[in-house]
């Protein structure tokens, strides 16, 4: 979970590199990005184990 979150943050503080409003907003969306993934991961993996 944590290296998701870690991709998350370094993408946007490049994307807040070049992108308006700057390198906080864009920090904090890939983040919660980064997060949003590591739940999405979480709930295919039970469903792929109550089918299996």
């Amino acid at each position: 979970m944590w290296w998701k979150l870690l991709v998350g943050g370094i993408l946007g503080l490049l994307v807040g590199n070049y992108v308006a409003p700057g390198y906080w907003l864009w920090v904090i969306v890939g983040l919660v990005l980064g997060y949003l993934g590591q739940v999405w991961a979480d709930r295919r993996a039970k469903s792929v184990k109550k089918e299996g």
